[in-house]
């Protein structure tokens, strides 16, 4: 068996592993993959491609569709008709959710930690156009008891709520989806006559743990970058939990461990949420060199790490570097004075 042989048959039984874990069906996929060359002459190399998850359809699309196919396959198996979810006040997460819930007949109540701003814009506007039922809760502690609250509320009238935070495919679903989307991009590189020498994603944890693992099921030579916007982690220890227990679910007898994962933690900058110069200059590059619209507080840090990567000239102009845009469009209109 040659190469391309061996890495189709491993893209298949990836695919088949995946197939035996329930999901609905919500993004559109795959999603393309383009080459920004224009960004790549701006930053005197190396080539670039951007893996455009930003489209994955519901909602103004973004990554969070690809795991809710797999987070709401749990929910609809205890056959709810009404979802209860907390999030941010500004989630992307919240945003998609209410989207496939809608996609799926049921009605969402979304409890936001925070107090209601004056202007309703960004996500928290979509989610009103959405038609979700929005509470705010000034603490993560009120957050946790109102889901308790409202759960409670829609079984006493009758009804047959699940509270999305508890969902047992909550972490598991990203690494799922990512797991996928490794293969996906992998195929497309392929076509495209290329491979690439490392891979770049906003992260958390979880999305870049289906990363990892994608590069270690599939033999890949890519390194698996994740920077990461929050400090409320410590990113590289969670990566590999959420990858082991992913690994778990598929019923592989394999370990990820924390020194396999590479995280950079130097752009989450004044804090979660908060747009910093490198990510705002970022976004401006993106767009103004490939009308390609990030977002300041996500994918804007992550594209910020790369170029720094890149200015510190860890790669050649014939390097590959493919950036894995996972969305978070809407938040540009929330910081809309950044780009006046």
């Amino acid at each position: 068996m040659n190469d391309a042989s061996a890495g189709a048959a491993r893209h298949t039984w990836i695919r088949e592993r995946i197939a035996q874990v329930p999901r609905v069906r919500l993004a559109l996929t795959p999603t393309p993959i383009e080459e920004a060359p224009n960004l790549s002459r701006a930053l005197g190399g190396p080539r670039i491609f951007i893996k455009r998850d930003d489209l994955t359809g519901v909602a103004f699309g973004g990554n969070k569709l690809r795991n809710l196919e797999f987070r709401l396959a749990r929910t609809m198996a205890e056959q709810p008709d009404t979802v209860v979810v907390g999030l941010d006040i500004q989630s992307n997460s919240a945003r998609q959710t209410i989207g496939a819930c809608n996609k799926l007949g049921l009605k969402t109540i979304l409890v936001l930690e925070g107090t209601q701003p004056e202007i309703v814009q960004g996500n928290l506007l979509v989610d009103y156009l959405l038609g979700a039922d929005v509470v705010f809760a000034p603490t993560r502690e009120a957050q946790r008891a109102a889901l308790d609250e409202h759960a409670a509320r829609v079984r006493a009238a009758g009804g047959r709520p699940h509270i999305l935070n508890d969902n047992p495919m909550f972490d598991v679903a990203s690494a799922l989806a990512y797991l996928e989307t490794t293969v996906e991009l992998l195929e497309q590189m392929e076509r495209a006559g290329v491979q690439p020498n490392a891979l770049y994603m906003s992260s958390s944890g979880k999305g870049q743990a289906g990363l990892v693992l994608g590069k270690r099921l599939t033999n890949a030579g890519h390194a698996v970058h994740g920077v990461t916007a929050t400090n409320e982690f410590h990113v590289p220890s969670r990566t590999a939990a959420i990858a082991n227990e992913t690994l778990q679910v598929l019923g592989l007898d394999m370990r990820v461990t924390e020194d396999e994962i590479l995280n950079d933690a130097g752009f989450v900058g004044a804090g979660y949420g908060i747009p910093s110069e490198a990510s705002v200059e970022a976004t401006r590059l993106f767009a103004r060199t490939e009308g390609v619209i990030l977002d300041p507080v996500y994918t804007g840090k992550a594209a910020a790490g790369m170029i720094a990567h890149i200015r510190e000239r860890r790669y050649g102009k014939d390097d590959v570097l493919v950036f894995v845009h996972t969305g978070g469009t809407p938040a540009v209109f929330t910081w809309n004075t950044l780009w006046l």
